[in-house]
């Protein structure tokens, strides 16, 4: 409980009206969460690359002194720069609770307008956690049956309807670590762009799934009471992959370009069929994709406790 209110405490400076709700005992909203930073680096990855490299992934351990202890930790244990950011990303100093992932989950949830006008404190490390994701995408190239659990309520009028978590989202292969952690909402997620990042997270034992900012999700089933599955839960949140919406695709290289002209989507699949499929109607990117829905056997679901309490 210690944890949750600390949490919340953090949310509420950051948030103000969205974690007020929360406190006074009214539901986050499940939605496609618009102003998430969500850029993919479609066309633009080698540009920003370069930029991450020579300005901003110094600048921001500069700028923050737990940014900098975790990222000196995580150089410790792992080596490549994609790799640093998992276990930064995952890293919590158990006894006093440290960590960079609510902090950054909270600015990349609701920090659109902040990332284009150059105010947004995690450009490196929203880059390099997208890198790690589409690296580790294409050696594992499946989707996954995951699950989440978390100690906050939602709004369940969203049954049919399209959502995105709007920020990287823990979810596990292990259903006991949900239930251990978080059974006032919890999701089953088939996830086709998140990817298993177990070998390099700070806590390998939780069998952890990550999800991008940029999935879509069509909420496929919501179970209340008697009806849903897993009876630890109050609420159960089914969530299938549908594809990708990346609004802000590289928008830092596209200033002058509009909205629209930005945005990238594709339907669901394990991965992007990018020989095949890219094409370009001026700035703007569609990408058709493989619909095939993985048919491996189905995963038992279970999620993390960390950033599960208040984050989406």
């Amino acid at each position: 409980m210690l944890l949750i209110i600390e949490a919340l405490v953090l949310v509420s400076a950051a948030l103000g009206q969205v974690s007020l709700a929360a406190v006074e005992g009214q539901p986050f909203t499940l939605d496609m969460a618009l102003n998430s930073v969500d850029d993919l680096y479609y066309g633009c990855k080698e540009k920003m690359a370069k930029q991450v490299k020579t300005k901003y992934l110094k600048k921001e351990l500069n700028n923050s002194v737990v940014f900098k202890k975790v990222w000196k930790i995580g150089k410790k244990k792992v080596s490549r720069k994609f790799k640093i950011a998992i276990y930064a990303y995952t890293y919590t100093q158990i006894k006093t609770n440290l960590n960079i992932y609510v902090k950054f989950n909270n600015e990349t949830r609701y920090g659109k307008q902040n990332y284009t006008v150059m105010k947004y404190k995690w450009y490196s490390l929203h880059f390099l956690l997208t890198k790690a994701l589409h690296i580790l995408k294409k050696k594992q190239n499946r989707c996954f049956d995951t699950f989440r659990g978390t100690n906050v309520t939602f709004e369940n009028d969203v049954l049919n309807k399209e959502v995105r978590f709007g920020s990287f989202t823990s979810s596990s292969l292990d259903r006991n670590k949900a239930e251990e952690f978080g059974t006032v909402s919890c999701f089953e997620i088939h996830t086709c762009e998140g990817a298993n990042i177990t070998k390099y997270s700070m806590f390998p034992d939780e069998r952890e799934v990550l999800i991008p900012p940029y999935e879509k999700f069509n909420v496929t089933a919501i179970r209340t009471g008697t009806d849903q599955k897993h009876r630890g839960c109050q609420t159960v949140f089914v969530l299938n992959s549908t594809g990708i919406r990346s609004d802000l695709n590289c928008a830092l290289f596209n200033q002058g370009g509009s909205a629209k002209n930005r945005q990238l989507s594709a339907g669901s699949g394990r991965h992007w069929q990018q020989e095949v499929a890219a094409t370009k109607t001026g700035r703007q990117l569609s990408l058709k994709t493989d619909n095939r829905r993985d048919e491996r056997r189905r995963l038992p679901p279970a999620a993390r406790q960390i950033n599960n309490n208040i984050n989406l």
